[in-house]
């Protein structure tokens, strides 16, 4: 199976999230309070009839490194 490079810290800074990544349930709680918070619905793709990708990849750099919101397939797949 193909993975694509997913870059934790990038992640990581684009929602904000700081202190301990250890797993546990706190650390699950802090980071979907996190990401729900940062990352907005956004239809805009749909709209405009551009479509929208379920790549892992594009939806990382769509939401991300472009700093965008998405759509609800790209902000709750896999």
């Amino acid at each position: 199976m193909d993975t694509c490079p997913f870059d934790l810290e990038t992640y990581l800074n684009r929602i904000n999230f700081g202190g301990s990544t250890d797993v546990c349930p706190d650390t699950l709680t802090r980071l979907h309070h996190a990401h729900f918070y940062t990352f907005p619905f956004e239809n805009f793709d749909v709209l405009l009839g551009r479509g929208i990708s379920l790549d892992p990849q594009v939806v990382f750099n769509k939401l991300v490194l472009k700093k965008r919101g998405g759509y609800c397939f790209e902000l709750n797949g896999q």
